[in-house]
């Protein structure tokens, strides 16, 4: 039988010392060699426990490699920091100023929470289950398809207790939502209606439905993807699921993100 491990992932850094200090004091691991190989070149491994794989800090050795640090898996989590106790080690993390992304939440695979370190590298804090073998293949989350639809959209706003325009129904998408403030009202922008205020130039990506009501975080994951890529949203969910209105400049913006983040879109 085989007896094979990954021993070393790489990590680029601008400097060896000050990822080293970074690593130790914000993120508590700990230095498992650090050896001259010539040159300014060091082999500098870090370990997050007593045993097990380590980072290789490494820094660059061709102009072109200035560009990965921090950007090793372009814009998407590049590594798992399992632990045993996740609140420890999250409130750990915090009260050294690292960075978190996003509110912890409960998957089936664990508690986790995405954090950024000093280069920009996203990791996730994870505590898995107490028995793995208990998660069913059936309850693997899978990622639900996207589609971009074909209009452009217009946000109007007018006075709270307005009556609905009739064009507005005309539409094959639409929304409307009224409360005691105001009533705000999505359609095609080839719907021409008067309003006291308008945002247009919105194109509209659904997450193909329907959707159960028990799937937890379907729209934090997305609206997470679009917000590490500084693309602002505008969202709608309905009973069968949700709209994720963003503005047509930053549509292929968007798009990359969310392939990046591993969804696909239907052709």
């Amino acid at each position: 039988m085989n007896k094979r491990q990954i021993e070393n992932v790489t990590v680029m850094v601008n400097d060896y010392d000050e990822a080293i200090k970074y690593y130790r004091e914000s993120m508590g691991f700990r230095l498992v060699e650090d050896t001259p190989i010539g040159g300014v070149k060091r082999f500098v491994r870090m370990s997050p426990g007593e045993r097990g794989p380590c980072i290789l800090l490494a820094t660059p050795g061709k102009p072109q490699q200035k560009d990965f640090v921090g950007n090793q898996t372009g814009g998407g989590v590049f590594l798992f920091l399992h632990t045993d106790n996740f609140w420890r080690d999250y409130e750990n993390l915090k009260a050294q100023g690292v960075e978190m992304t996003e509110e912890p939440r409960h998957e089936v695979y664990g508690t986790v929470v995405v954090f950024r370190d000093l280069y920009g590298n996203l990791w996730d804090l994870v505590q898995p289950p107490a028995d793995l073998s208990k998660i069913e293949e059936s309850d693997v989350a899978v990622l639900p398809r996207l589609e971009l639809m074909s209009e452009k959209y217009v946000v109007h706003r007018l006075a709270a207790g307005c009556a609905v325009p009739e064009e507005v129904f005309a539409g094959d998408f639409f929304s409307v939502t009224a409360t005691d403030e105001e009533l705000s009202i999505v359609c095609s922008e080839k719907i021409a209606i008067k309003s006291d205020n308008t945002e247009s130039g919105w194109r509209c990506i659904k997450v193909v439905g329907p959707l159960e009501f028990s799937m937890t975080g379907v729209l934090a994951r997305l609206s997470q993807a679009l917000a590490d890529a500084n693309v602002s949203i505008f969202a709608i969910s309905t009973f069968d699921t949700d709209y994720l209105l963003v503005k047509s400049d930053k549509l292929g913006e968007a798009i990359e993100a969310l392939v990046g983040a591993s969804y696909e879109f239907l052709s």
